[in-house]
């Protein structure tokens, strides 16, 4: 097989059943790690039908927050499966960040003055992981698919009809058969190393420190950075009761211990990186970590996927890491879930590499490149460096379209796929194209009578068919027919006609007053198809021949 090349079983000769045996257990989806992206792994799952088995080789739920900042785009993804409320129940959103060295201000990026932000989240979410994961774990056991906690990989072999896996649980081994191996179990994933993909990639020198910490009298709520003589501290606000998050190197020689390290060996660090006695009324939790930048060769192998840490680590500038997970998830799901049921081809499965590799080495690239700025800079050009950052804060805060700019980047709302073989653009617009995520924005449902979002008319399973303009009532009526025939369930109509109401979609897809547009919108809330005509033979034509539809 060549380097990096996927294989799936139409693809190649099928070889005798691996496991034969009667006790043996059956499961479409194994999903390997109860971290964020194996749980939406399987909350993604779960709403489109497929009941997937989920293990976790720790005795049970993490209790520490480990990662905080929920971005826009993740937090899109837990409106639409209904969870976000819940979500935002339970942490802070910071709408700004402020730079300072010491007591002195350099400056600061406010959010809310961004020009017209297309999210429903214009924020940084900032909650514990602890609490994002609770949030899913309560949603597959409300769908009686619990994790399946202390149960250990210990092997896979795959060929291209099915993985055979051996699972430890309780001392005992379990023998699987398994359609599909999903492998979210983190940068030290078993199964990316069964089935011999290469993690590559280097390590930053140097450890660095999370603490969690209680704050006497703390009511910011906005992220801070300071630079200061050892590189740069991070302080995020989150929870309730004054809690926030630190994150900073450590210093020299409490890095060359191995040992468990508690706050008084960052303190000096943080008292002055922040210019004064920094506050602490007690430390939850702190922890020694090291930085890597490592990205998978290839995203799957034959009957296995990997997404999250599995796939792609980078440093934490940014906040990206999580995020990312979350997303690979949900662009994976929607397809396996699919060629399960039997409505789409196997061979959509190779988009989920063509998709997201791209993305992964992105954000790789990003984070190394301005993480690697902020460790680089000379303490002694500490008056140039802070005249510097003060001109490009200042700039961009009073430039709406910049910040706003600033902002989809951190916040993952301009991942686009228009490259991609499942963007397919026919329109002469091009603000909006297929590859797209779906815009955000208000929409007054003219069948309803009641204001909404775009992005509400996606929160059902399936693909979404919007009709822009002026379409026939006899033209519209065909089309439900047509749909309700061809795609029962899995597909749904919406129409918007042009009215003064609503002028902001029409300007945002490029559409006149007597014109038409048809948007088919993917699962992920992804744009699949664009076209200025309706025209449901065209759209049967990208269903079969691009997304591979199974009449």
């Amino acid at each position: 097989m060549e380097k990096g090349k996927l294989r799936f079983p139409e693809e190649a000769g099928h070889f005798p059943s691996l496991l034969t045996v009667e006790s043996v257990r059956h499961t479409d989806v194994l999903i390997v790690g109860a971290g964020p992206s194996g749980l939406m792994m399987a909350a993604q799952l779960l709403r489109f039908g497929i009941q997937p088995t989920i293990i976790d080789a720790k005795p049970g739920p993490d209790r520490t927050s480990k990662a905080i900042a929920v971005h826009a785009r993740s937090l899109e993804m837990f409106r639409q499966i209904g969870l976000a409320d819940a979500l935002m129940a339970q942490g802070n959103t910071s709408y700004g960040v402020q730079l300072q060295r010491g007591t002195k201000q350099l400056g600061g990026l406010d959010f809310a003055q961004m020009d017209q932000p297309e999210t429903a989240f214009p924020f940084v979410y900032l909650v514990g992981q602890d609490k994002t994961e609770k949030l899913l774990i309560d949603r597959l056991t409300e769908n009686a698919c619990p994790v399946r906690w202390e149960t250990q990989l210990v092997s896979l072999r795959q060929d291209d009809k099915e993985a055979a896996v051996e699972l430890k649980h309780d001392g005992k081994v379990q023998q699987w058969a398994c359609k599909w191996v999903i492998g979210a179990d983190g940068a030290n994933s078993a199964v990316r190393a069964h089935i011999n993909i290469a993690f590559e990639g280097k390590s930053y020198p140097g450890q660095f420190f999370l603490a969690d910490v209680q704050v006497n009298g703390a009511d910011h709520r906005r992220v801070h950075f300071f630079l200061s003589a050892t590189g740069f501290l991070g302080v995020f606000p989150y929870g309730s009761e004054g809690r926030y998050r630190l994150m900073g190197p450590l210093p020299v020689l409490e890095s060359k211990k191995e040992a468990p390290i508690q706050y008084a060996d960052v303190k000096a660090l943080v008292d002055e990186a922040v210019g004064f006695e920094f506050p602490v009324n007690r430390c939850l939790w702190i922890n020694r970590f090291f930085l890597h930048k490592r990205i998978a060769e290839s995203f799957a192998r034959q009957r296995s996927f990997l997404i999250g840490d599995a796939a792609h680590i980078h440093s934490p500038i940014g906040g990206q890491g999580m995020n990312s997970g979350m997303q690979d998830a949900a662009n994976l799901a929607w397809k396996l879930a699919g060629v399960i049921s039997g409505r789409l081809d196997f061979r959509l499965l190779h988009t989920y590499q063509e998709e997201r590799l791209p993305v992964a080495k992105a954000t790789l690239r990003d984070t190394d490149r301005a993480f690697g700025w902020i460790r680089a800079m000379p303490f002694w050009l500490t008056s140039l460096t802070d005249l510097f950052f003060v001109w490009v804060i200042r700039y961009i805060g009073h430039r709406p379209g910049w910040l706003k700019r600033m902002f989809e980047e951190l916040a993952q709302l301009n991942i686009h796929y228009r490259k991609a073989t499942l963007s397919v653009h026919y329109a002469t617009g091009r603000r909006v194209q297929a590859g797209d995520r779906l815009p955000f924005l208000p929409v007054f449902d003219e069948k309803a009578k009641k204001q909404t979002d775009l992005h509400r008319w996606c929160e059902k399973p399936g693909f979404v068919l919007l009709v822009l303009g002026t379409v026939g009532a006899h033209q519209l009526h065909v089309v439900g027919q047509w749909m309700r025939q061809k795609y029962p369930r899995t597909m749904h109509l919406y129409y918007l006609p042009f009215s003064s109401q609503n002028q902001l979609v029409f300007d945002a897809f490029e559409v006149k007053p007597d014109g038409t547009k048809a948007v088919l919108i993917r699962p992920d809330m992804y744009i699949g198809y664009i076209n200025d005509v309706l025209n449901v033979g065209l759209i049967d034509t990208y269903m079969e021949e691009v997304l591979g539809w199974i009449s």
